[in-house]
C-alpha cells in the first residue's frame, strides 16, 4: 500500500511540544529555536485543518484533537527510535559521552574510571561535567548522564544511584576548637550554592539553634568550598563519600558526627530505549556495580564501628 506523504518534521515538533506542554522546552530538546517549533506546529494545524493547542498566557493546553494525535504519535516515535537504535552502526559507536556533576565526577567516577577502561578497552569515555543541576541535558549530544536532584523528569528513565548524607567537615585544627555544635555560630560557614541549602537542611535536621545558615562566602562548586575548608578557612557541609582523599591526607575531618539525609539524590538517567546501545549498557552496568560494591563496603564499615 502506497503511503501518503506526511509532514514528519511538523509531527515531530508537535509531539515534543505536546509531550512537554511547552514550545520553549521543545526547542531545547530539538535543538532549534522556539519560533521554529511554533511555525512547524502551525503548519501541521493548517495541513490537518484542526487546532491542536489552546495558546494561553505563558502556557499551552492540548485541544481534544491534539490529545488524540499525541496519544498515537509518542509511541510511534518511540518505536522509530528503538528500531534505529537496534540497527545503527555509527562511526562513533566506541565514543561514549557521559555527563555528571563536577564533584561526583571528580570524587566518584574519575578514581574508578580505570576499572571501566580495563573492562571495555574498545570504548573511549568523554566525561563532561556541569554545575547547574537544573539545566536540561541534551541527549542528542550525551549518551547517558548522572543527575543530582530531588525530583525526576518523567520523560527520562531514572535509576537511583546513591542518596546524599550531609555532615559538617573542616580542617582538624579548627575541629579541635569546636566543642559543641552550637560553636558553629562563631566560625565561618562555607557554601557551594547561593541558596545555602545544605546548611539549612543540616541545621534543621539536627535541631541545632543559634547558627545563622545565611552567612558565609559562596563558592561555585563543592570542590572549591572543600578546598577552602581544607585550608582552615571555615566549615562546609559535605557528603562523607566525597571527602575520602581529604580524610586520608588529614586535611578534613568531621567535627560532629550528626548525619542528616538530604532530599537530593544521584540518579543515572537516559531516554527510553537508550540501553539498547551496547556502550551505554556497558557503562550503566559498570556504574551500578561500582555503587553496589561501595554500598556493601560502607555497610561493613558501619558494622565494624557500630551505629553512628
Amino acid at each position: 500500500m502506497k503511503r501518503r506523504p506526511l509532514p514528519l518534521n511538523a509531527l515531530r515538533a508537535f509531539e515534543v511540544a505536546g509531550r512537554l506542554e511547552s514550545f520553549t522546552k521543545a526547542s531545547h530538546e530539538l535543538n532549534v529555536t522556539q519560533g521554529a517549533v511554533s511555525r512547524q506546529v502551525q503548519h501541521l494545524e493548517e495541513v490537518l485543518g484542526r487546532k491542536l493547542f489552546e495558546r494561553q498566557h505563558r502556557s499551552l493546553k492540548l485541544t481534544r484533537a491534539g490529545r488524540n494525535l499525541l496519544v498515537g504519535l509518542t509511541p510511534a516515535f518511540d518505536a522509530i527510535e528503538h528500531a534505529v537504535a537496534r540497527v545503527e552502526d555509527r562511526a562513533d559507536d566506541t565514543q561514549l559521552s557521559v555527563l555528571a556533576p563536577l564533584t561526583f565526577s571528580m570524587r566518584w567516577i574519575v578514581p574508578r574510571l580505570g576499572r571501566f577502561q580495563m573492562e571495555h578497552p574498545d570504548l573511549q569515555v568523554q566525561l563532561g561535567t556541569y554545575n547547574d543541576d537544573k539545566a536540561p541535558v541534551d541527549f542528542n549530544e550525551v549518551d547517558i548522564a548522572v543527575r543530582f536532584a530531588d525530583t525526576q523528569d518523567e520523560q527520562l528513565v531514572h535509576e537511583f544511584l546513591t542518596g546524599e548524607r550531609l555532615l559538617p567537615v573542616c580542617h582538624p585544627d579548627l575541629a579541635k576548637k569546636l566543642k559543641t555544635p552550637e560553636d558553629l555560630a562563631g566560625v565561618t560557614l562555607l557554601h557551594c550554592s547561593a541558596q545555602r541549602e545544605d546548611w539549612r537542611i543540616w541545621l534543621s535536621g539536627t535541631g541545632i539553634k543559634g547558627v545563622d545558615a545565611d552567612r558565609g562566602p559562596v563558592f561555585a562548586t563543592l570542590d572549591m568550598a572543600m578546598e577552602a575548608a581544607a585550608s582552615g578557612f571555615g566549615v562546609v557541609i559535605s557528603d562523607p563519600a566525597m571527602i575520602g582523599e581529604y580524610v586520608v591526607t588529614n586535611r578534613l575531618t568531621v567535627p560532629f558526627d550528626l548525619p542528616v539525609d538530604s532530599p537530593y539524590a544521584y540518579s543515572l538517567c537516559y531516554p527510553e530505549g537508550r540501553l539498547e546501545r551496547r556502550k551505554v549498557r556497558a557503562f550503566r552496568n559498570w556504574l551500578m556495580g561500582e555503587i553496589k560494591i561501595e554500598t556493601e563496603r560502607r555497610k561493613l564499615a558501619q558494622k565494624a564501628t557500630g551505629p553512628s
